[in-house]
């Protein structure tokens, strides 16, 4: 029934997309709004479900059980973030996942990004980052390295940190890109952030 819902609402979203001929006043429009945190009990289990069952917008494809879950968020080195989204046609839940691990004391390391497709196109990822970029920020960081481990049905994020500005790092065995966060500008996207 949910998946039922889900996919009715989608087609309302694609139906008002019709509406608009410029894309940022047809995402303006959706009002939407995402409540940021870090992991709780409450949402743990999902947060592992999700570790456990994104394929496609997923970097790194590292799974996590809950006792995982909760080890990472009583690290105080780990950022760990959870996003949410909803919008005027509903709420999608639970839909994004960051873990940060340092590297020294400059450097970000990113763990796990992952994100539902059900939310792609609307700016999320511009979202995700501007809120990562914030909290290393505040915590004195001044590098976020990002991986891209290639899988079998991961390839639509191949691009993902090039697309995001960050630089390819010549010469790391896998594929690593870093980006500088003093210089960082904040990337458009059309959601707020709950609270503000």
């Amino acid at each position: 029934k949910d998946r039922t819902k889900q996919y009715q609402v989608e087609a309302q979203r694609v139906s008002l997309s019709k509406t608009f001929t410029n894309e940022a006043d047809f995402l303006k429009s959706l009002n939407m709004v995402s409540t940021v945190s870090g992991f709780t009990k409450f949402n743990t289990p999902r947060v592992a479900q999700l570790s456990q069952r994104s394929n496609q917008f997923n970097l790194r494809t590292v799974r996590y059980t809950d006792a995982d879950i909760e080890a990472l968020a009583n690290d105080p080195d780990v950022i760990d973030l959870s996003f949410t989204l909803e919008d005027k046609f509903g709420d999608n839940g639970l839909i994004a996942v960051v873990i940060m691990k340092p590297l020294d004391k400059e450097t970000l390391f990113v763990d796990t990004w992952f994100m539902s497709c059900r939310v792609l196109k609307r700016g999320m990822e511009n979202f995700t980052l501007n809120m990562m970029v914030e909290v290393a920020k505040a915590k004195g960081y001044k590098k976020i390295i990002g991986e891209y481990l290639p899988t079998a049905k991961n390839g639509m994020v191949a691009d993902h940190y090039t697309n995001l500005g960050f630089e390819k790092v010549e010469g790391s065995a896998s594929a690593q890109w870093e980006l500088d966060i003093n210089n960082y500008k904040d990337k458009e996207c059309y959601i707020q952030k709950a609270n503000e």
